[in-house]
């Protein structure tokens, strides 16, 4: 067997050296994806989102938050509209991410003890910048209550606990920055790789059939270790480049690894393997490049969205929970925020990463069958007369 897997690797890097094109998708294709992610991430942190502030109080306690919003990193006031209808034109054409409204008698309602609130409407449209914006408004607005609370107080002689308001404070864990770089380039390099690695596969099986070459690559070998050999080299030299990008990204941009190094490597490892298995299992089945290239790209491409790394799939429809589960790119990404980002301990990602192990194996196993009934039977031998 491990001949069998030798010969059949030799064979498919014979190819790829051959082949410019196909060598040049897994050389050129995810060089270039590494490059145009790191050059579009580096120093990608959203600051000075403009947002509009609406005051009706004109107070004290709102030129304060007026204050506070210029103080900011993450906001900038970009427009103070006279009300809410001459500010919702702004939101809408995407000249202000949210909008923080300062109702009128609202420093007159703390003064009397009664509660005053101030308004943030975000754009949820857009739930990133929305929700960036939102929480520097929220930032401003919170650091209100000890600039300009105990001075409302003295010069009004009103005792500052009548006038005390709730606190709340937010901490941001596993990325302060709220960095673009770290979250996202972190999740779009797997996620375009492991695509493009499922393109290879399925050309590279594929071509078998149309070639009309099978049972010349199978030949009267073990279909397991021979498709194993087809596929190692892929999962390989993908698993290299996702390396590749970590290693830009926590090591020369210094973000660094806070979990365990070799099980976020085994679960790369089995990211690609999965998918190189589905890829062959796919075109197996249906034994046609295109229509298996359509499958992986309707299968694997929207792998990103139902990640639970960008929407949460928490409570949503039981199909979308289900098809969350059913790709493992999902399972890798809650692997990889574990041990990339979060420092879980190792035993906390041996789910994910059974899970992973599980979808390389079944469509193994079931391309394998596929490729072994494919096979052409050998001719009976015809009996002496």
């Amino acid at each position: 067997m491990a001949s069998a897997f030798a010969a059949t690797f030799r064979r498919e890097v014979r190819w790829l050296r051959a082949s410019p094109w196909d060598l040049g998708l897994v050389t050129l294709g995810p060089l270039l994806t590494l490059v145009v992610l790191g050059w579009m991430f580096v120093a990608s942190v959203a600051l000075q989102l403009p947002v509009a502030y609406v005051d009706q109080d004109h107070s004290g306690l709102s030129r304060q938050l007026a204050r506070n919003l210029d103080a900011s990193p993450r906001v900038q006031v970009t427009a103070q509209p006279a009300d809410l209808e001459a500010a919702w034109p702004l939101i809408r054409s995407g000249k202000a991410w949210a909008i923080i409204y300062m109702p009128a008698h609202s420093e007159r309602e703390i003064l009397a003890g009664r509660r005053a609130d101030i308004i943030v409407y975000e754009n949820a449209a857009f739930y990133s910048l929305g929700t960036l914006a939102s929480m520097g408004a929220s930032e401003a607005i919170s650091g209100l209550t000890a600039e300009i609370l105990p001075v409302l107080a003295r010069t009004r002689n009103i005792p500052l606990a009548r006038l005390s308001t709730p606190h709340i404070q937010s901490t941001i864990l596993f990325n302060p920055q709220l960095s673009y770089e770290w979250f996202l380039e972190a999740l779009l390099q797997p996620g375009v790789l492991h695509l493009m690695m499922s393109c290879v596969v399925v050309m590279a099986v594929g071509r078998e059939f149309r070639d009309g070459t099978l049972d010349e690559w199978l030949a009267d070998r073990p279909v397991v270790p021979v498709l194993a050999g087809k596929l190692a080299p892929y999962v390989l030299i993908f698993t290299g480049w996702n390396l590749l990008g970590v290693g830009w990204m926590c090591g020369v941009r210094g973000w660094g690894v806070h979990g365990d190094m070799g099980m976020l490597i085994a679960g790369q490892i089995l990211l690609y393997a999965s998918y190189a298995a589905l890829a062959a299992l796919i075109a197996a089945l249906v034994k046609n490049i295109s229509t298996a290239l359509s499958a992986v790209a309707v299968y694997g491409g929207p792998a990103i969205t139902f990640s639970n790394a960008t929407l949460p799939t928490i409570d949503a429809p039981l199909f979308t929970q289900f098809w969350s589960r059913a790709l493992p790119f999902t399972h890798y990404i809650e692997l990889q925020m574990q041990q990339m980002f979060m420092g879980s301990p190792a035993a906390d990602s041996l789910t994910p990463l059974l899970s992973l192990s599980a979808f390389t194996l079944v469509p193994f196993a079931l391309a394998a069958f596929l490729l072994a009934r494919a096979r052409t039977a050998p001719a009976p031998i015809a009996e002496a007369a």
